[in-house]
């Protein structure tokens, strides 16, 4: 028997703004956080937007994490510790979660690059004499003896230890899985998180995505490959950014039990895998196929249709392509009249982050029965009244991830 799934705890860390309410705020305000950055233009490339979270941001929440650890955690650990630490207290929920054998942590994140400057001086040290431009082992691992702190480096880039610190701080024992899929990551995240809560493996998850897409090699290289959009325009593409998005799942009769505020139902999940290249600008056919495949496997999966979208809408124009033709697809004329939210036009693309934090978005959305002007497609913003929410995730490959969320006190929990 399917057991329900509730959403009772979220927190956003985003350029917009730290917890969930302070999200949805400066949304519905219609702010966008996208602008020049001068630490990117010091790069010299021809990308200088993006969007971070401003210190002034976090650090009024820093006290609520181990201040010594702080030092040992990468900026996707630090940014999704905070996320992790206020929805448990949005959950009402202590570490261990009542049994911390029944409590699991599933995050979605990316691979973690090293420090650019640091990059930069080994490649530099370790540059072949003798043949320009290729590596010298000999060199390369006598720089790494004298001048790499083997604990630092693990430490800094092994994308599985933010799952771990979530894990260790919040005395998850139950199961700890990292989901290193890029921009799907957070989405199958929560999928699977539901999944095993929704089959009885778990009985409370904390799961979500945390990204840092600013790190200055991480976006030189998203760079290079030419996924990011230039400041002139000449080259579509999306608007790289950072953040975390965590939810804590439980069963509803758990939730319910407990006396918990429930924030929406998880109704619905499907993923798919891409072909393994980057999507093709001249036919996105397939791409789109296969998202039309698993957004219907999501409506299916849910038992209803949505009346409210979040696309992927990154900017990328294969992206945008396939989706838009696989929406027709599976919608049809039914499209027009169901509002399409593209929320990384404010916030950016906050990689494994991105689809978390627009799912709790969408929470928000239905609890207030609003939407913001600056991220829909519909002429009417608010006063009308909407019930479930279809949340979508593409992959640079072609991978793709759909969420169906239903609103809090509308879906029958029977």
């Amino acid at each position: 028997m399917r057991r329900r799934v509730a959403l009772t705890g979220r927190a956003v860390v985003s350029p917009l703004g730290v917890g969930i309410d302070a999200h949805w705020q400066a949304l519905a305000a219609g702010r966008s956080a996208i602008a020049p950055s001068e630490r990117l233009a010091a790069l010299g490339l021809d990308v200088t937007r993006g969007v971070s979270v401003a210190p002034e941001l976090v650090q009024p929440h820093l006290s609520r994490l181990p201040r010594k650890q702080q030092k040992l955690y990468n900026r996707a650990t630090l940014l999704g510790m905070l996320g992790a630490a206020l929805a448990m207290e949005d959950a009402g929920l202590a570490a261990g979660a009542g049994d911390p054998l029944r409590f699991g942590v599933l995050l979605g994140v990316n691979a973690l690059s090293w420090e650019l400057a640091a990059m930069t001086e080994y490649l530099v040290a370790s540059e072949s004499r003798e043949t320009p431009g290729t590596l010298d082992m000999a060199l390369a691992n006598a720089f790494c003896m004298k001048n790499i702190n083997p604990l630092d480096y693990s430490l800094k880039t092994l994308p599985n230890l933010a799952a771990g610190h979530l894990a260790i701080a919040h005395n998850a024992q139950g199961l700890c899985r990292a989901m290193t899929e890029g921009p799907v990551g957070g989405a199958r995240a929560v999928g699977q998180a539901f999944r095993l809560v929704e089959e009885g493996d778990l009985d409370v998850a904390l799961c979500g995505g945390a990204d840092a897409q600013m790190e200055e090699l991480f976006f030189s290289n998203y760079c290079g490959a030419g996924f990011l959009a230039s400041d002139e325009g000449a080259r579509p593409g999306f608007v790289a950014g950072e953040g975390s998005g965590i939810l804590v799942l439980e069963t509803l009769e758990r939730a319910q039990g407990r006396g918990a505020t429930i924030h929406g139902v998880i109704l619905g999940y499907a993923a798919g895998a891409g072909d393994g290249r980057v999507v093709s600008h001249t036919d996105v056919s397939p791409t789109a196929e296969r998202l039309a495949r698993v957004i219907e496997a999501a409506i299916d999966d849910a038992g209803a249709v949505p009346d409210l979208i979040s696309a992927h809408g990154d900017g990328s124009p294969a992206h945008e392509r396939a989706e838009a033709e696989a929406l027709r697809a599976v919608f049809g004329a039914r499209l027009s009249r169901v509002p399409v939210l593209r929320m990384k036009a404010a916030h950016g693309d906050l990689g494994a982050a991105s689809c978390p934090v627009e799912l709790l978005t969408c929470s928000a959305a239905l609890e207030h029965d609003m939407i913001s002007p600056i991220v829909s497609s519909a002429s009417e913003t608010s006063g009308v009244s909407y019930h479930r929410a279809l949340v979508l995730s593409l992959g640079l490959f072609g991978e793709s991830a759909a969420l169906m969320l239903g609103k809090a006190g509308v879906i029958d929990a029977s």
